[in-house]
């Protein structure tokens, strides 16, 4: 049996262009990350201030890396890695409405974090809205093994 070259061609045609709409269809990290994050229940970093300071009981969790979490880290985290999430930390958290808070660096892998959570049954996990990065812009301290930490900003006022 022989195929036409007119019908080959178009067959190849065809192929080619279902590849490009599929390829065109794959999410990129930041739309990933912008999705877990609209979806994702949140907490400010004044509202984790709150948390810290209160005595109502709750896990916080660092999910970064364990050279993130050694830089600099909020107080009484527990280093826990992204990674490894969905295998072990039904180990670490046995009561499924446990509050716990989750943070990364800027929110996104956070995000996916607390949905995954969510996902597997824990009712009281939430995200720390910007993360890391937005708990220390905002005046909060963090500890690494210098002890405690501040970031200071010295901006040089210009004069008139």
């Amino acid at each position: 049996m022989s195929i036409c070259p007119k019908v080959l061609a178009i067959l190849i045609a065809l192929a080619s262009m279902n590849a490009i709409n599929a390829s065109s269809e794959i999410k990129t990290r930041e739309e990933i990350s912008h999705e877990a994050k609209s979806k994702a229940p949140h907490i400010s970093p004044q509202q984790l201030s709150g948390y810290l300071s209160g005595t109502d009981p709750f896990i916080l969790l660092d999910i970064r890396t364990e050279a993130e979490y050694q830089a600099g880290h909020i107080q009484g985290a527990q280093w826990f890695p992204r990674g490894r999430l969905e295998f072990y930390i039904q180990d670490r958290i046995k009561d499924p409405d446990s509050r716990v808070v989750l943070y990364c660096r800027s929110g996104g892998r956070s995000a996916l974090a607390t949905l995954t959570m969510k996902d597997m049954g824990y009712t009281n996990v939430v995200d720390l809205s910007g993360g890391f990065q937005e708990w220390v812009a905002q005046g909060n301290t963090f500890f690494n093994l210098h002890g405690e930490n501040k970031v200071v900003s010295y901006q040089k006022k210009e004069s008139r």
